[in-house]
């Protein structure tokens, strides 16, 4: 996932998606994380990650996208640029 500043912006920023297998939804279901940037092993919303679930898969009835990671990205973005 790519930030809202523009690509020349010397403070822009590069978000990694993750997705796993939503426990929480009965059906087939992928829920999207995003990686911290200083362990690829955890996400913004404290999750350890397991193994990756192939994306696009004909089992997967629906997508959805992690609240809190969303909500750490945003707050992110909302920060002036440093420099």
């Amino acid at each position: 996932m790519e930030s809202d500043r523009v690509p020349d912006d010397p403070g822009a920023t590069m978000y990694q998606m993750w997705a796993e297998h939503d426990p929480a939804v009965e059906q087939p279901s992928l829920l999207w994380h995003v990686i911290t940037k200083d362990d690829n092993a955890k996400s913004l919303c404290g999750r350890l990650l397991g193994a990756p679930s192939v994306s696009g898969s004909d089992l997967v009835q629906a997508e959805s996208f992690c609240g809190p990671c969303m909500t750490s990205v945003r707050q992110a973005m909302a920060q002036p640029a440093a420099g």
